[in-house]
């Protein structure tokens, strides 16, 4: 069992950043898909914790950012849809 902190290991050892874009160019190729960057997970994340309900400094915390810009940077795609979303919990008879 490994013993190191690395997430993604391959047979020549811990995956770097550069090895993880090759691998989901590959896969995106072999199942027909337009590429995905590893970024889009970074915006996934963000989005889907706080349409949950995290509060912005545990997103922080869980994805290692120091500055609240990151948060901003990685959570504005879907902002304007949470945003919609916490307004219609509070006001359910409002079409809006």
């Amino acid at each position: 069992m490994p013993s190191g902190p690395e997430l993604w290991l391959g047979h020549r050892g811990p995956v770097q950043s550069d090895g993880i874009a090759d691998i989901l160019e590959r896969r995106c190729a072999a199942a027909g898909l337009a590429r995905i960057g590893a970024h889009a997970f970074r915006y996934r994340f963000a989005h889907t914790v706080l349409a949950a309900g995290m509060q912005e400094t545990d997103l922080m915390r869980l994805a290692g950012w120091r500055r609240r810009q990151m948060v901003a940077r990685y959570a504005a795609s879907a902002g304007t849809d949470r945003a919609i979303a916490a307004y219609r919990r509070i006001a359910p008879s409002d079409p809006f």
